[in-house]
């Protein structure tokens, strides 16, 4: 289990979880390969290249009209991943966590806000995210369990 953690001081976080009905690692294998994203990721605009996932890859991505530029700062493969990220008013941390449940996969994303935005609008910023951990998680499922058709390039 990784150290890394979402912040937890800050009153802009939120958390979520599903069960999917896939393999861990075919899980895994969406969410560390981030210029997929937006094949599958409703809230994901584009993603810049990347090339493979380590500790201390960048990448620049947009979601929710704001350019967010991200560092990985602990990959665990298949089961943990996280990042931070910052835009002109958040600073993010973002988690994933993936863990066999049977013959599916529970997974586990928490993300914290800081920065003017989290600090002004607290209880905006925390049901944002809310929103979009819900949204991502449940586009992940229909990716993984073969529901969803995939979005033009």
């Amino acid at each position: 289990m990784s150290l890394f953690d979402i912040d937890l001081t800050t009153r802009a976080k939120a958390r979520a979880s599903i069960i999917i009905a896939a393999s861990q690692d075919a899980i895994w294998a969406r969410i560390a390969d981030p210029e997929t994203w937006p094949n599958w990721n409703s809230g994901v605009e584009w993603v810049g290249a990347v090339g493979r996932l380590t500790v201390g890859t960048k990448f620049e991505w947009r979601a929710g009209g704001m350019t967010i530029r991200s560092t990985v700062q602990a990959l665990e493969a298949p089961n943990f991943i996280g990042w931070t990220g910052t835009t002109m008013v958040i600073s993010a941390r973002h988690v994933w966590h993936l863990s066999a449940d049977g013959a599916n996969t529970r997974v586990d994303t928490a993300e914290s806000f800081r920065g003017a935005y989290a600090t002004l609008l607290p209880g905006h910023a925390r049901r944002t995210i809310q929103s979009a951990l819900e949204q991502g998680l449940a586009d992940l499922k229909a990716e993984c369990e073969g529901r969803r058709p995939r979005r033009a390039a």
